[in-house]
């Protein structure tokens, strides 16, 4: 049965690695590959697209209307004759009567409040708006990939310093072991560092568990095959400033897109109180209509035997109780215009503080870093020194390990503090409007 599991087990791990597909990206190209393939950036544009189509039926609406009947009428007259009061003679009616009957009529207004003009301006505005909410889309597509690939990055490194963590720590499992044999360690000494190995393996497990993880979530981040395997390459880590707070915060209130659509949600709110004035002005348009009357029974009548009498016109309407029925309407208007500059102001106060918080975060990693290094300089000469001592018989194994444990989780806090660092740094781009790979 084992041997059964084992060749199972085998065969799984072929399949897989004959469908795995390996691939390496930069930073660059898994930007643009999350950018192509970005749902949510297809969603942005069909809402472009949908803003284009409503400003195109805004422009039909200003077309003329033009509308063609036809009809058929049969009628029998139960009377016969028709007398007129005060005329003695009757007329006589036939039994079988036929009416066909046809109009077409085209309305073309010439003033309408300036109703239409209001719709193809709004509709303009929508299509701005629409295309700024893709541009911000797009910004929180890329801050997602970057951040994706930084993390599965920092993995990676991790990785990598754990595995030469573990063939340091076999070194010198096997130097204990053999100094074991020569009566120079006792057993428990081994045994300490077969504990410290069979824990750095563990790690090395997670770790991989997490890699494992990470990656699959970079495949469908990126629209990539579930099977792929991904390999980053080297980051360039972000370890200085480039502006001070308030020049990065001066950015962010002229450069964000909330601002830009707020800019936008204003004007519409103008148009629509414009719009809303203009609903109490009369309106004024020219018509033309011909009809065609045929009381014959054949469809296409002799001469003579139709009318067809052709009608050019202008009418003006104006609803009156538009005057004290519109009121309340402005002032709805307005109100929300008002909720619209209410709102950019709170949205300038949650940009200063993100723009804030990014940029002590960002400081904050990059003191962490100096900390760090100076504890990998301290930490790899505490090594030295306890390596020299436990060869000298000055110290005990245990040392040896705790020091060389030491060394070790530094080098591992010093990867994550740059990692986190560049992180912070892409954080406080994307708080300023501006993230790029």
């Amino acid at each position: 049965m084992k041997r059964q599991v084992g060749i199972f087990y085998l065969l799984m791990i072929s399949v897989l690695a004959v469908h795995a597909q390996n691939k390496t990206l930069t930073l660059a190209e898994a930007v643009q590959l999350g950018v192509q393939n970005s749902k949510q950036l297809k969603l942005s544009q069909s809402k472009i697209d949908q803003s284009i189509s409503q400003l195109a039926q805004a422009k039909d609406a200003a077309l003329p209307t033009t509308k063609a009947s036809l009809g058929y009428s049969h009628a029998l007259m139960l009377a016969r004759t028709l007398s007129i009061p005060g005329d003695s003679n009757k007329i006589k009616l036939p039994f079988d009567n036929a009416l066909y009957q046809g109009t077409l009529s085209v309305n073309e207004p010439i003033f309408a409040g300036n109703q239409f003009k209001y719709a193809q301006q709004s509709a303009n505005l929508l299509i701005k708006a629409s295309k700024l909410d893709a541009e911000r889309d797009k910004d929180e597509v890329v801050y997602n990939v970057i951040n994706s690939y930084l993390n599965y990055y920092k993995i990676k490194q991790n990785q990598v310093i754990v595995k030469q963590n573990l063939d340091d720590i076999q070194s010198k499992l096997d130097e204990i072991t053999k100094y074991e044999s020569q009566g120079l360690a006792t057993q428990n000494d081994v045994l300490r560092y077969q504990l410290q190995k069979s824990n750095t393996e563990l790690t090395i497990m997670e770790l991989e568990n997490n890699r494992a993880i990470a990656n699959y979530n970079m495949n469908i981040l990126l629209g990539l095959s579930d099977s792929t395997v991904l390999d980053v390459e080297d980051v360039s880590y972000k370890l200085s400033v480039d502006s001070t707070y308030n020049q990065y915060l001066q950015v962010a209130l002229k450069d964000r897109k909330e601002f830009g659509s707020f800019d936008f949600q204003s004007q519409i709110a103008d148009i629509n109180i414009k719009k809303i004035h203009d609903q109490q002005l009369p309106t004024v348009g020219v018509s033309g209509s011909l009809y065609y009357f045929n009381l014959t029974k054949a469809l296409i009548p002799s001469s003579g035997g139709f009318l067809a009498p052709f009608l050019i016109g202008i009418n003006a309407s104006w609803d009156i109780g538009s005057l004290y029925k519109t009121k309340n309407k402005i002032s709805e208007a307005k109100i929300q215009k008002q909720q619209v500059e209410i709102s950019k102001d709170a949205q300038s106060d949650r940009v200063k503080t993100e723009v804030h918080q990014s940029f002590m975060n960002f400081h904050l990693a990059l003191e962490r870093i100096k900390v760090l290094q100076e504890a990998i300089t301290q930490a790899t000469e505490n090594e030295r020194v306890m390596e020299s001592k436990f060869h000298n018989n000055l110290a005990t194994t245990t040392d040896r390990i705790d020091a060389q444990t030491l060394l070790y989780q530094s080098r591992v806090n010093l990867e994550l503090a740059k990692s986190d660092a560049t992180i912070s740094y892409y954080d406080l781009l994307k708080s300023t409007g501006h993230i790029q790979p």
